[in-house]
């Protein structure tokens, strides 16, 4: 460890444990930021995935990658870190160029690249930041490396490791992230952080339960006092657009929904009491619970060819547990999928129509001429939230009679000698009925049953 937060990390050590793909890009970036005499910094993530990679594993294949240029003076009017950016698409013309003017940071994206996969490279000029008020976007302006780490969310994620010469390789850790590291805990950098931006709450738990680290206790009592203050209720009604609260939010609940261990983080969420960002009374009881593990049971049987997002439809049984009058409203906020709205403001009636009939159905033919007015989403959503003996039907009707066909179809009824038109369909849906019911079970009878009829 060395002065004012700086400790050496050979470069070599990196290049050992990074994919020599992702080495070669941040090796021409550091090139083009030294013959601009400009520093060049990997930060956030990445840095922490580095140091926590073991030896012995395999190189690490990072999806984001921050770097800042910390350029001494103003580079050009849109920013030192746009200059680069637009330098590095030169050597790889494949990437896309974002350019976000206002945050003067520029974006390098790839897409499915055969070499480097699905990549972001976020490079931006060393900044500082402020929030005009709590949950909305932050304002920006120039500033150096260290500020530009200390506006970071927690200690593990403001180390920046320098790639141009002189001192490669140095390690600059101002504010103690290494020691967090090593004791596995997140410890915030701000005490309002969490007044300021209520995702940072979302990306702690991210970060806990996939490294299996612990809050620090004061960091926990920021969280809990955030929470329990009722800022989040009143910025959210003060001003219409609070985009923690809503875009960032729900890019938060997507990161942690499709991950591996989202059950474990919607618990320590609860337990943490901030499901109530989500809404105030939201609250993961036995009873959500449970149809989480329903849910998860019918995504298995029922989506093998994943053609639904699961992470989408675990949030929406999230929703469903409020009472019926705020679900649409929860769902327009966190700025769902239209199809996803209307499935949660229409949830109740449907339910009540499905949990009202089919109990008192004795045909396979009556479920099947009510159910197949729903889409697969809305029948889990139902199944999950509903009684055993409704929820049998459900899946008696997803598994076995959903996929029976009437035994004739239109060409059969043609060569039978019917005259096409708007009858088809109903002696079709008859002759389906009839099929389900165990009324007709082969071309014989199907006939006579039609010549009977019509």
């Amino acid at each position: 460890k060395g002065r004012g937060g700086e400790s050496n990390f050979k470069l070599s050590e990196l290049q050992d444990k990074l994919a020599p793909q992702l080495w070669k890009l941040l090796t021409i970036a550091s090139k083009e930021a030294e013959k601009r005499g400009w520093h060049l910094y990997l930060v956030g993530g990445a840095v922490r995935d580095l140091l926590l990679a073991e030896e012995s594993a395999s190189a690490l294949m990072i999806k984001d990658i921050d770097m800042v240029v910390d350029g001494f003076h103003k580079s050009a009017e849109v920013g030192a870190g746009v200059e680069l950016a637009s330098s590095l698409q030169r050597d790889y013309s494949t990437a896309r160029l974002e350019i976000h003017g206002a945050f003067q940071t520029a974006a390098l994206l790839w897409h499915n690249d055969p070499e480097l996969n699905s990549l972001w490279v976020d490079i931006a000029t060393a900044r500082t930041e402020f929030y005009p008020y709590p949950a909305a976007n932050p304002e920006v302006e120039a500033s150096s490396i260290r500020q530009d780490l200390y506006r970071r969310d927690f200690t593990i994620n403001a180390i920046a490791l320098r790639l141009t010469s002189p001192r490669a390789g140095e390690l600059l850790d101002f504010f103690g992230g290494l020691l967090d590291l090593q004791a596995k805990q997140i410890r915030v950098l701000h005490v309002n952080s969490f007044i300021e931006d209520p995702t940072r709450i979302y990306r702690g738990v991210r970060f806990a339960v996939r490294f299996g680290f612990q809050f620090e206790p004061q960091t926990e009592a920021y969280i809990r006092y955030a929470i329990n203050s009722g800022i989040y209720d009143r910025t959210a009604q003060q001003n219409s657009k609070t985009p923690a609260l809503q875009t960032r939010l729900k890019a938060e609940l997507k990161h942690i929904l499709e991950a591996p261990y989202w059950k474990a983080a919607l618990e320590l969420l609860d337990n943490l009491g901030a499901l109530q960002c989500i809404h105030p009374t939201l609250k993961l009881d036995e009873e959500l619970l449970r149809q989480l593990r329903l849910l998860e049971r019918c995504l298995r049987r029922f989506d093998t060819e994943q053609s639904l997002i699961h992470s989408s439809m675990r949030l929406e049984a999230i929703i469903s547990h409020l009472i019926p009058e705020y679900r649409g409203k929860v769902a327009k906020n966190l700025q769902l999928q239209e199809d996803s709205i209307k499935r949660l403001e229409k949830l109740t009636s449907a339910e009540t129509e499905v949990m009202t009939s089919l109990p008192t159905f004795q045909r396979p033919s009556q479920v099947v001429q009510l159910l197949r007015k729903y889409d697969l989403p809305m029948l889990i959503l139902i199944a999950v939230r509903s009684k055993r003996v409704v929820r049998r039907k459900i899946w008696q009707y997803l598994t076995v009679w959903a996929n029976i066909q009437p035994i004739l179809n239109g060409n059969d009824l043609r060569k039978l000698g019917y005259k096409p038109g708007p009858q088809f369909r109903e002696m079709l849906d008859d002759l389906l009925a009839a099929t389900l019911d165990g009324v007709v079970s082969d071309r014989a009878s199907a006939e006579e049953f039609l010549l009977q009829r019509y």
